[in-house]
């Protein structure tokens, strides 16, 4: 035990002394020649959250933050050292929202003059997200082994009803809306019509969409472009005869085309080390930033078996700490969250109707704001989405397994005595009656109607018009916009030029963004880096099943979910 405790110090004063070291370094910013170009390494997943600050970068967590990438590349635009950037785009695990977000980023930074040169090394058949982000770019070039980065968009939806019946579990499931589609998820085999036609208008939209932005970064026409698509071209030259690309190159090929060994160029970690204030962004008057990301429930933020949680205590001290904050003008409330719990998402709603009558609120969606998701956004001053946004989804949804059959096979019976005819509702062991069942119909019902009244309240919608927009169905944010759900078509700078007209600050003052929930303490980062997730060594495909199978057999509540199943690559 002692030569336990003994490592243990060594360990925390080794991990203390390089810290100093390192945070030393961290500080110091980094010198960059005149003329230089930044390399932008593009890949993998982004967190929604603060940017990291030094402790952060230190501790090397594994997702990056789309905020830090979003601030690099304002900086890159704005920065006179800065000639150009080389992006280099590889595997990708992002949603339509933030990918349209770093795309828009792009767009701007090259709209300032400034030369942006892609370089697309995705090997896997269908790289659609990577070549998307890439033809952002004045120059496109693919890695001579690239094959096939277009091969049109296609959208996934998994079914779980086989799998109750080979565990011996009955499970119940009841919805409101034809289009709730994640009770379909559980309970189906296969697709349900509405599903079917809910499914198909979101990828035709996100497809036009994907369409006409190469069509209009290479100078063709969408149907042009279409037709390529259909044609799938399987190596670099027939991408670069249909005008998609601009030949291929090795890194170093690049580093010789912009000036070899007199250019010289800047990586993206060291890059990191600049201050936005020392070019002149981020200061000036407060704009707060609250981010609400994951599964919606009670209590506070974590990280469970489905990822990352929203938990309403931790949400709502977030509001009331930014609504007391009298220096902040204006609130971004960035979301990513499918929903989850109805009581939780009220609460938060809640939490947003006070702060709205101190200071204008501005809602920003990510990949996803959906059901619950919405039902936070709802009340909001103004709302704003990226056009690939999935939400909506106001519905609501309930599951019910009985395992008394699964336990039957290892031997196990349970009993239940009760008190009351409705006590064993929430009892996973016993038979749903056909009165529990229209208890919790009822339950579903109010739950629904409040939904509706929030979201007429909010949006200046009649209920009547909100009912045939829900029913569940998952609009994306172009979709969304068109239907009064939405505000505005943008990304997170969207958000904040909007928060700014809102507090009457003008469109070219710069902020200063002040990030709430609060950023967690050393032990809190720590423990962050040496946790591990069961869950995230999966694939993503087989994730999705895990974490879906889950839920039914967490605390038996009315959710406000979206079907998560819903995945366009």
């Amino acid at each position: 035990m002692r030569t336990r405790k003994r490592w243990k110090v060594l360990v925390l004063i080794l991990v203390a002394v390089g810290a100093v070291f390192a945070v030393r370094r961290a500080r110091q910013a980094p010198s960059i020649k005149p003329g230089s170009y930044l390399l932008v390494e593009f890949g993998g997943s982004y967190g929604e959250g603060p940017p990291q600050d030094i402790l952060g970068s230190l501790l090397h967590r594994r997702e990056r933050m789309l905020m830090d990438t979003l601030m690099m590349i304002r900086e890159a635009q704005v920065d006179a050292r800065i000639a150009g950037v080389i992006a280099r785009v590889r595997r990708l695990e992002v949603g339509w929202g933030k990918l349209q977000d770093i795309r828009d980023a792009l767009v701007e930074f090259k709209q300032s003059g400034k030369p942006l040169v892609a370089l697309l090394e995705e090997e896997a058949h269908g790289s659609n997200r990577e070549y998307f982000l890439a033809s952002a770019a004045d120059r496109v070039y693919l890695a001579p082994n690239v094959t096939a980065p277009l091969s049109g968009l296609a959208a996934t939806s998994l079914f779980l009803g086989g799998v109750w019946e080979k565990l011996d579990i009955d499970m119940t499931v009841e919805k409101i809306g034809a289009y709730k589609t994640f009770g379909d998820t559980l309970a189906n085999k296969e697709m349900s019509p509405a599903h079917r036609e809910m499914t198909e208008s979101i990828l035709t939209d996100i497809s036009e969409q994907f369409l006409a932005a190469i069509a209009q970064a290479r100078g063709l026409d969408p149907q042009a472009v279409k037709a390529i698509v259909d044609d799938c071209p399987v190596t670099p030259a027939d991408f670069e005869a249909a005008r998609l690309a601009d030949g291929t190159r090795y890194l170093e090929d690049l580093r010789e085309e912009i000036g070899g060994e007199q250019t010289p160029l800047v990586r993206m970690e060291d890059y990191a080390r600049v201050r936005p204030g020392s070019l002149g962004l981020g200061v000036g008057p407060k704009v707060g930033v609250i981010f609400g990301v994951g599964g919606i429930t009670t209590g506070d933020s974590g990280t469970g078996v489905r990822g990352d949680t929203l938990g309403a205590d931790t949400l709502v001290k977030a509001l009331q700490d930014v609504a007391e904050d009298a220096e902040v003008r204006a609130v971004v409330f960035r979301i990513d969250s499918p929903g989850g719990s109805a009581l939780a998402s009220d609460l938060v709603w809640r939490a947003t109707q006070s702060l709205r009558k101190k200071k204008p609120l501005i809602v920003s969606m990510s990949d996803v704001a959906a059901s619950g998701g919405y039902y936070i956004a709802a009340g909001a001053t103004r709302i704003v989405a990226a056009p690939g946004t999935l939400t909506g989804s106001i519905g609501v949804v309930f599951a019910r397994p009985n395992v008394r059959g699964l336990l039957a096979r290892f031997g196990v019976n349970a009993e239940t005595i009760s008190t009351g005819k409705f006590a064993p509702l929430d009892d996973l062991t016993t038979p749903l009656s056909p009165e529990g069942r229209g208890k919790l119909v009822a339950e579903m019902r109010h739950v629904y109607d409040i939904f509706l009244q929030r979201v007429s309240s909010g949006r200046g919608l009649s209920t009547t018009r909100v009912d045939e927009l829900a029913q569940g169905r998952v609009w994306t944010g172009m979709q969304a916009k068109e239907r009064g759900l939405v505000d505005e078509l943008g990304g997170f700078r969207t958000a904040v030029q909007v928060a700014k007209a809102a507090a009457g600050i003008e469109a070219k003052q710069e902020v200063e963004l002040v990030y709430y929930p609060r950023r967690e303490g050393v032990l809190g980062q720590l423990s962050d880096l040496l946790g591990t997730r069961a869950s995230a060594a999966l694939p993503p495909t087989w994730r999705k099943v895990v974490q879906t199978l889950a839920l039914p057999f967490e605390d038996a509540t009315v959710l406000t979910l979206m079907p998560e199943s819903i995945d366009v690559h």
